[in-house]
């Protein structure tokens, strides 16, 4: 299922997390009405809990809902943290290069380190692109230079975002 207009696919979800130090609270959208496949924990969930604790931590700091966060790495790495894409994007949520040097990740294979900058990075492009969580998610599959006024017209972005928001409403539904 294709997205066509925001409004039919989320709604404005107010977290209410208060930690300091953090990046700006705005409004994250809480996908609904997604097709989810199987939908079993099982094949949404797989080899996540050593890293539970983890994504909670990045999750609080960054104001970014732990669902989110692990519907990325699930479709970035199939959380594999020696995962290594042929672009070069590497480990848990596939950092590339000169981002985690942007970022201050130093070792881009440790979990901590990569869930803390690709959440930060995520946090950092919903922010620019106020809250659309399509458009943030469209930036950090392709670049935020080749998101302007609408998502690219490019096959691989808008399947990654897709598969983002499935695997993000799957792992909603077992909280």
């Amino acid at each position: 299922m294709q997205i066509e207009h925001e409004e039919d696919a989320v709604e404005n979800l107010q977290l209410e997390k208060s930690v300091e130090e953090t990046a700006p609270a705005r409004e994250i959208p809480l996908i609904k009405n997604m097709n989810t496949g199987s939908g079993t924990k099982e094949d949404t969930a797989q080899n996540t809990d050593m890293f539970d604790d983890i994504i909670r931590k990045a999750s609080q700091r960054f104001m970014v809902p732990e669902q989110l966060i692990s519907a990325v790495i699930k479709q970035e790495s199939d959380f594999d943290q020696t995962a290594v894409s042929p672009k070069g994007a590497m480990g848990l949520m596939q950092l590339m290069p000169a981002t985690a040097t942007f970022l201050g990740v130093e070792d881009p294979f440790n979990a901590e380190e990569n869930i803390f900058g690709g959440t930060q990075y995520l946090r950092e492009l919903i922010n620019l692109y106020n809250g659309n969580l399509n458009k943030a998610l469209a930036a950090y599959n392709a670049g935020p230079q080749r998101v302007g006024e609408d998502i690219p017209d490019i096959p691989e972005t808008k399947d990654f975002i897709q598969s983002v928001l499935d695997y993000y409403n799957a792992f909603s539904k077992y909280d």
